[in-house]
């Protein structure tokens, strides 16, 4: 057999060769990408009606000035005083699509800059709830790549290692949310989540279910692990504990199938 990618030889139970297979390292990939014809062409300075300017009587433009989130969040990584990062990249994943409550049918633009903001906890680290909340995106960003890069044609042997590398990130992140009081009981259903598409689905479900008592989140956490292992009845149960019962229907039967 040869590469999907290149036309190389594949591995042995696999359809990609060991030159793709090594790029995917470290790589984030997502099977639900959003288009986005922006995609931060805005920090790149080209292609950006914001960046049409006429001559001007300065010497220079200066972009990062601006009040584009994306553009702030660099302005703020870069300045001495970084008292308000945990706020900013909050509200910038946020206005990606990444959720507190991991569910599986989150759709996000292709920005190059995601892997490059999957470095900032390794730079820092704050207390408090917004930064607990970052800390919960970026978590669900690398669950959800663990997820939908196992289910790329990369052989068992790859599909195992790619979701293990990742789910040790998101692991890891979560673990630190987890730490912190106000984002405790998200961290705890989020890792039930992860550890259902990681293969431990009882004891994720029984996380969830103890969580949904408490926290509507939860309990439409519970009620999406049901409905991916085709457990229609107990989602349906499971969905009774929201309040608004019509909403949380469509979020169960949209997404990730």
């Amino acid at each position: 057999m040869v590469c999907t990618f290149c036309g190389a030889p594949s591995l042995e139970g696999a359809m990609v060769c060991s030159g793709c297979l090594g790029k995917i390292e470290g790589e984030i990939f997502l099977k639900n990408w959003a288009i986005d014809p922006r995609s931060d062409q805005r920090s790149l300075g080209c292609r950006s009606a914001c960046l049409r300017t006429r001559p001007t009587s300065k010497g220079e433009v200066i972009v990062s000035k601006g009040s584009d989130t994306y553009l702030l969040l660099q302005r703020t990584m870069q300045a001495e005083d970084r008292s308000h990062l945990p706020t900013v990249l909050d509200q910038y994943l946020d206005g990606l699509g990444l959720g507190l409550f991991l569910m599986g049918d989150e759709m996000l633009p292709t920005r190059p800059v995601l892997k490059d903001l999957m470095s900032i906890p390794d730079q820092v680290d704050y207390q408090g709830e917004k930064w607990g909340r970052a800390l919960l995106r970026l978590g669900n960003l690398m669950a959800l790549s663990a997820r939908d890069t196992s289910n790329l044609p990369l052989g068992d042997e790859g599909r195992k290692h790619a979701f293990a590398q990742r789910a040790a990130v998101a692991m890891g992140l979560y673990q630190r949310a987890e730490a912190i009081k106000e984002t405790e009981a998200i961290a705890k259903g989020n890792l039930a989540m992860l550890r259902n598409w990681g293969g431990e689905r009882e004891a994720a479900l029984q996380d969830l279910k103890a969580l949904s008592s408490t926290s509507e989140g939860a309990a439409l956490q519970l009620a999406k692990a049901y409905h991916d292992l085709g457990m229609e009845d107990e989602a349906a149960e499971a969905v009774t504990g929201t309040v608004d019962i019509e909403a949380a229907i469509l979020r169960l039967r949209r997404g990730y199938q």
